[in-house]
């Protein structure tokens, strides 16, 4: 009987150590917080990782587009720049390729022409016009170095420029003449309408009908009231004398006719007065002069000099 309830005891002490043992295998462990640390550290770092590639491949993708568009845009401003050339000094070839056309008028002559615009333009002798084939972009931009009278088309969206040495005249729509001189004097008629002189020195100028803008290297040296037919008649050949200088005279028929004339001593300042026909060859216009103005001429090749 003794023995049976010791075994009965031992089985429960063995029991008890069994259940102690499962109690102890289901209770929880210490929690290895530096372990939990390192491993959200590191996913934060490959997060990290991975949101700079992602970025990385953006930006490479923005400069790879902006390289392009940089590309696109210099070779389109080497185009332009390139088809765009300067007028004034600008090769026949250069002006052909750029789809730019040359009016020269030879000595003696005058020349009449329609610009793609609609505008009228009529250059003297010895000018020169250098025009597009057809106007494009915000202006319409010619050069003329001469002298040319142009009644100007009007549309305010597009201005029209005239280049000429030194200085530009700018323009909506209107009638003016314009005159450079081979020693850098020049002149703005403005018959009706508006324009504006601009100047190198950044200056400009605008013009009223009926006034007059003498320039010197660019440069207006004088504004004043004339009558705009004493600087407009040339168009139908006739140039009227109204107290012109003789020395400026014989510039201008110099220009016209394409040969030397020139006055001596005294006779600079003589005023003259009256009308000459330019149709009419160099010796009868200067015969016509001599009956206005008591001189001697003597003439050397291609050459005249009128003498007191």
């Amino acid at each position: 009987m003794k023995e049976q309830e010791q075994n009965n005891r031992n089985r429960e002490i063995e029991d008890n150590a069994a259940l102690d043992r499962m109690l102890d295998a289901c209770r929880f462990q210490p929690v290895d917080t530096t372990r939990i640390k390192n491993l959200v550290h590191e996913k934060i770092r490959n997060e990290e990782t991975a949101r700079k590639r992602r970025l990385r491949r953006i930006f490479t993708g923005t400069l790879s587009a902006a390289a392009c568009v940089a590309l696109i845009v210099a070779f389109g401003l080497s185009y332009f720049s390139s088809s765009t050339p300067d007028l004034s000094s600008a090769s026949m070839r250069q002006l052909a390729r750029a789809g730019y056309k040359e009016l020269i008028v030879p000595a003696g002559q005058r020349q009449e022409l329609i610009l793609p615009d609609g505008t009228r333009l009529i250059a003297n002798s010895r000018s020169r016009v250098r025009y597009p084939e057809k106007f494009e972009g915000r202006e319409r931009r010619i050069y003329a170095n001469g002298e040319v009278f142009l009644e100007v088309a009007k549309d305010r969206e597009h201005p029209f420029v005239v280049e000429s040495a030194k200085f530009d005249v700018r323009v909506l729509g209107t009638v003016f003449n314009i005159c450079n001189s081979s020693d850098s004097t020049a002149s703005v008629v403005l018959v009706e309408g508006s324009v504006e002189i601009d100047m190198e020195n950044n200056r400009s100028i605008r013009l009223k009908p009926n006034d007059k803008a003498e320039l010197l290297h660019g440069d207006v040296t004088s504004l004043t009231q004339v009558d705009p037919e004493n600087y407009t008649s040339w168009t139908d050949g006739l140039l009227y004398l109204k107290g012109m200088p003789l020395s400026q005279l014989t510039r201008t028929l110099s220009d016209h006719y394409g040969i030397e004339i020139k006055c001596q001593g005294s006779l600079a300042g003589v005023k003259v007065y009256g009308k000459l026909d330019l149709h009419d060859n160099v010796d009868t216009v200067i015969n016509s002069i001599r009956e206005i103005v008591p001189m001697r001429i003597t003439r050397s090749g291609n050459s005249i000099m009128l003498k007191p």
